[in-house]
């Protein structure tokens, strides 16, 4: 059986900035990461499901209502991600839940994960986008806010000479997004940390004084990695499933595993624009368009940002219009009509991301496969419609038509699962300590989206990785 100091499984903003952290505290580190090794001229400019299969991987709740989307490969969702890389607002860090729960550790503040957000910027490449860099979308919102009164942000992008060719998420073959495999990663290589990829791990096991690393290799072959130090940086689903998957060969599992499970309060708001507004040409340019609006944080703790992307994925929502009007029968004939006409110049798409409850749960069957569920219920009822509040008033003010995602009645986002291996100050309440360490397991850390336990007020994945820059320090110089 192979020996390292660190293990460490999965290589995104979690793991691969904990191999690196380590690497260069001398530790030997090996990272199994599920996806492969992908080039630049590996990125397709196509929205086919072909290209998105290569690149994500997909779950679905168990009654079918909501889906998250996994960036899979070397760097993680750092490949897919639409690369805004925001900081969380300070007042997230004070957020208390409906059972008076404070979910944020006390020691862990915006003050404190400043340093570390900073870091990430500099090893990034991460700056304030220009207003020549925001596309078409972005422009018409800020004019739309502008016409309220309200105000908006360029966003932070770690995005260098843009060509605005409009495909982001299906990996910038132009090497102008930058991503994991661009800085953490190669930096991690040369200190001696060594990527392996088409690993996925099934489950792991405890040996008293480290943990054994059960997988397959990407010839399908069980293997198994023996380490003093086990970092888990797969993902807010797939973290909590390799866990339950090793609930025997691990011993007593904290009962909090894979509950508390939050979409970062993801809510997908469109408009239908009015002739006075320009042309949106929201299937052009980057596709996070390039602002971001604070102005219904103070009241509501929401942010909403406008962002771009093809007909074919907008036309699989399911979008109806709030008042009642066509179109009203989602994913019907009448929608992919409207759908042909409209769409190109005068739909706006917005992403509405808040703070709610972790309320949702992921569970690992008898056949060892993840399930997660993440229910309706009255608080999070309250909280969709009081986004909607929000883009009624935007649209009235535009006089703009409000479009939602309400298929079956269902409005959750996509693409930001959290909470499900939360650190916390409460033993009962958070799986993990405040520096990421598994409670009852020594030398276990979650690094990953499950370690960040609540709501980050905007696109999660700079708060991610600063936290993983901190949980790495500490182990770097206390285990």
């Amino acid at each position: 059986m192979e020996q390292v100091q660190v293990a460490v499984v999965g290589s995104g903003f979690g793991g691969a900035i904990a191999a690196l952290r380590l690497a260069e505290a001398g530790r030997t580190v090996r990272v199994l990461e599920q996806g492969p090794r992908f080039t630049p001229r590996d990125f397709e400019q196509s929205w086919s499901f072909r290209a998105q299969a290569r690149l994500f991987v997909t779950y679905q709740s168990t009654d079918f209502k909501v889906f998250f989307r996994y960036g899979r490969g070397l760097g993680g969702g750092s490949l897919t991600y639409a690369a805004a890389m925001l900081r969380t607002p300070g007042a997230c860090f004070d957020y208390v839940d409906a059972t008076g729960y404070h979910v944020w550790p006390a020691s862990v503040t915006r003050a404190v994960l400043d340093p570390h957000f900073a870091e990430v910027e500099r090893q990034m490449s991460i700056t304030r986008a220009s207003w020549s860099d925001v596309p078409r979308a972005g422009g018409v919102f800020a004019t739309m806010l502008d016409r309220m009164g309200r105000t908006c942000d360029r966003t932070m992008y770690p995005i260098v000479d843009c060509l605005q060719c409009g495909f982001c998420m299906t990996g910038c073959r132009f090497e102008r997004k930058k991503h994991l495999g661009q800085n953490y990663i190669p930096k991690a290589e040369q200190k001696g940390a060594v990527f392996q990829t088409g690993c996925k791990v099934d489950h792991v096991a405890a040996d008293g004084t480290g943990y054994v690393v059960h997988y397959h290799d990407e010839h399908h072959v069980e293997r198994a990695l023996r380490a003093d130090l086990l970092i888990l940086g797969a993902g807010a689903l797939e973290t909590p499933a390799i866990l339950l998957r090793s609930k025997d060969a691990l011993g007593e599992l904290h009962p909090q595993v894979g509950r508390n499970l939050n979409n970062n309060g993801d809510v997908a708001l469109m408009f239908e624009l009015p002739d006075s507004l320009p042309a949106a040409h929201s299937h052009m340019g980057r596709n996070n368009a390039g602002v971001i609006t604070y102005a219904f944080w103070d009241e509501h703790r929401v942010t909403i940002h406008a962002g771009a992307g093809p007909p074919a994925l907008f036309a699989a929502l399911d979008v109806v219009r709030d008042d009642g009007q066509e179109p009203s029968v989602p994913l019907g004939l009448g929608f992919k009509h409207w759908l042909k006409q409209r769409y190109p110049d005068r739909v706006l798409s917005t992403l509405a991301i808040g703070l709610v409850d972790g309320e949702g749960q992921v569970t690992v069957g008898n056949d060892g496969l993840l399930r997660f569920s993440l229910p309706m219920t009255d608080r999070m009822r309250a909280y969709l419609e009081r986004v909607a509040g929000v883009g009624r008033e935007i649209a009235l003010a535009n006089d703009a038509h409000l479009l939602r995602t309400a298929g079956d009645s269902y409005e959750h986002g996509d693409a930001h699962p959290l909470g499900t291996c939360r650190i916390g100050d409460d033993a009962d309440r958070a799986p993990c300590t405040p520096e990421g360490e598994l409670r009852g397991h020594p030398g276990l850390f979650c690094v990953d989206g499950s370690s960040i336990p609540g709501g980050t007020g905007v696109n999660p994945a700079h708060t991610i990785a600063a936290n993983a820059e901190r949980i790495a320090t500490w182990i770097a110089a206390n285990r």
